[in-house]
């Protein structure tokens, strides 16, 4: 019963979020995350993140017999493709949209969306995507090296008296 009551509370918080955006301010919202591309870049870096998340590099997964390797794959896609039918464009935009709604006001919007449709803005979202996916991987890979640290610090918190 409790669990209802917090989901029907957050339901109307975020009906009544995007209930505050006026029809011309919701417009400008739209046509901004269309211009920004949010919804290929929003799940993209979920993908990615999820990626990341696993922990595991290219030589592990290399290391893997062959018929392993193609379980893992097919396990991945299966995964992503869970994750895209549960938390991708189609169940997150109202959320998306009051998000950005919140965060720009109508104004606001239409300029970036105007400087994201030009040429510079186009160059800028064409290369963002690749950006992002080589820092993912940059990242990962520095956290491979910090991992053993962190399992120390962590090892030696949970065994203090």
């Amino acid at each position: 019963m409790k669990n209802i009551l917090i989901l029907a509370t957050l339901a109307l918080c975020l009906t009544t979020a995007r209930a505050d955006l006026t029809a011309s301010h919701e417009a400008a919202i739209e046509k901004l995350v269309v211009a920004l591309q949010v919804q290929k870049q929003f799940e993209n870096n979920l993908i990615l993140g999820f990626e990341a998340g696993m922990g595991l590099s290219s030589d592990q997964i290399k290391a893997m017999p062959p018929e392993m390797q193609q379980k893992f794959a097919t396990g991945m896609e299966k995964v992503k493709t869970t994750i895209l039918e549960q938390m991708g464009w189609a169940k997150l935009k109202p959320e998306i949209i009051t998000i950005y709604g919140k965060n720009f006001t109508e104004q606001e919007a239409k300029d970036v969306a105007a400087l994201m449709e030009s040429p510079a803005g186009q160059l800028f979202l064409g290369k963002q995507l690749k950006v992002t996916a080589d820092l993912m991987k940059e990242t990962q890979a520095k956290m491979k090296i910090l991992q053993p640290q962190i399992m120390q610090i962590m090892q030696e918190e949970m065994t203090k008296q």
